[in-house]
């Protein structure tokens, strides 16, 4: 059994993991567009923004690991689409940009852009110095870093509650007449589900380097862990959401949450403010690069014989330090429309997951390719790539479409099908058997 103490760790640990530059940016914006509307709009990204990646960490604990996320498919098939998500949520997407970002909010203000290689060799090197000791990421993360973000940020939401700015100004945007709907959209779009799959592998490690072999206990302990970040980030979107929302008087027009956050900062802590801001992005970058190069470590040295965990460890930072440097922009581009269309085929393995011992592969592979063929879509649209002679089509007759989700209704209708058709050849079968012993 573990220790009050060790649980509240492994909660800190897996909050860290999921709280990237983008989840700090992204909430005061949201605040700021939604307005007299905010409490509408932060429910509906809640939801998705936080509801489905917790979801997904309960159906990784229920299926006891994520490897068992992909155990009805055929074996290079899940393969495939583990190195997939690894590549797309490590040294291709993921830690390049939170590099760039992290520089960007601390370093950039006084070096410009001089400086830059220098700090990916430094944050690489953190990066890998953290990493290489999986059994006490919970320390690090948990124990440490962690606590260090937190305390950061209940400054700010502090300051932002006993010195409120102006009176919350008028919704603008989407927020105006469906603020509700936006939030979903948008929660959604953080796409953090597609990281709950992969967190589950290092989620699952850490518990058992404390201890814990026991399916049943790792399962709960990985509940407690959902439950535990679901909360605590729910509150610091909440916060950072209403710095937003409370913004008008800080400045002009502002066109991101970085640009919010920045002024803020400076308007309350002066220029002591820009120091602030920077060690919250570096401290949260940094934990979002130490997760997503333990889990796919972990998962290539599981996976393939010839890749040990070091090396993958130091594979993954030195290309993420790379590809910050050289062709970032192009290789978002490139890999931008991966992570699209991969996240509503994670979304389905979790929908899966309680009814894969009533589906048959071929039924599994039909779910997954109608989300990948309907995601695929969704990419197009959300590149603003879609042709113009087929849009009309769909915004007219595919569900969900104009919310960026038109994978949703045709997957379900399949799953639906599938389980039923699965059902009744199942029991065709039985029935068939029960014939032949009563003949014999």
């Amino acid at each position: 059994m573990l220790s009050a103490r060790n649980i509240a760790a492994l909660g800190f640990m897996t909050f860290a993991m999921y709280l990237g530059a983008g989840n700090l940016i992204f909430p005061p914006f949201l605040g700021y567009q939604a307005g007299e509307h905010f409490a509408a709009g932060m429910t509906g990204f809640l939801l998705t923004g936080v509801g489905l990646p917790a979801l997904a960490l309960v159906m990784v604990a229920l299926v006891r690991g994520s490897d068992n996320l992909t155990a009805a498919l055929p074996r290079p098939v899940a393969t495939s689409f583990w190195v997939m998500v690894f590549i797309v949520i490590g040294p291709a997407f993921v830690i390049p940009r939170a590099i760039t970002v992290a520089y960007q909010f601390s370093v950039a203000p006084f070096w410009g852009d001089s400086g830059l290689a220098i700090f990916t060799a430094l944050f690489c090197a953190l990066a890998i110095v953290f990493s290489l000791y999986p059994g006490k990421l919970v320390d690090t993360l948990g124990k440490w870093l962690t606590p260090m973000l937190l305390a950061i940020l209940a400054v700010m939401a502090v300051v932002a509650f006993l010195f409120p700015g102006e009176a919350v100004q008028q919704a603008t945007g989407a927020y105006k007449d469906g603020a509700f709907a936006e939030g979903l959209t948008q929660g959604y779009m953080t796409m953090d589900a597609l990281g709950s799959i992969g967190f589950g592998w290092v989620i699952f490690r850490a518990i058992q380097s404390m201890g814990i072999s026991c399916p049943r206990a790792t399962a709960k302990y990985t509940l407690m862990a959902a439950v535990m970040y679901a909360v605590a980030m729910a509150l610091v979107y909440l916060a950072l959401a209403y710095i937003g929302a409370t913004s008008a008087n800080l400045g002009e027009r502002f066109t991101n949450g970085g640009d919010i956050l920045t002024a803020f900062t400076i308007a309350h802590f002066g220029t002591f403010g820009v120091l602030l801001l920077g060690a919250v992005m570096v401290l949260a970058c940094l934990t979002t690069a130490i997760g997503v190069t333990t889990a796919g470590s972990e998962f290539y040295s599981r996976t393939f014989k010839a890749v040990t965990y070091r090396r993958s460890v130091w594979a993954t930072m030195l290309v993420a330090g790379l590809v910050a440097n050289v062709g970032l922009d192009q290789l978002l581009a490139i890999t931008l429309p991966a992570v699209v269309a991969l996240h509503p085929i994670a979304i389905s393995l979790l929908l899966i997951a309680p009814l894969r011992q009533r589906l048959s592969t071929p039924a599994v592979l039909t779910v997954l390719a109608t989300a990948l063929l309907f995601g695929g879509i969704d990419a197009l649209h959300i590149l603003g790539a879609m042709p113009a002679a087929v849009e009309p089509f769909f915004t007219q007759y595919l569900p969900l479409y104009g919310y960026y989700a038109g994978w949703v209704v045709p997957t379900l209708v399949v799953l639906a099908a599938s389980t039923v058709v699965c059902a009744v050849s199942g029991k065709q079968a039985k029935t068939c058997v029960a014939h032949a012993t009563d003949v014999a």
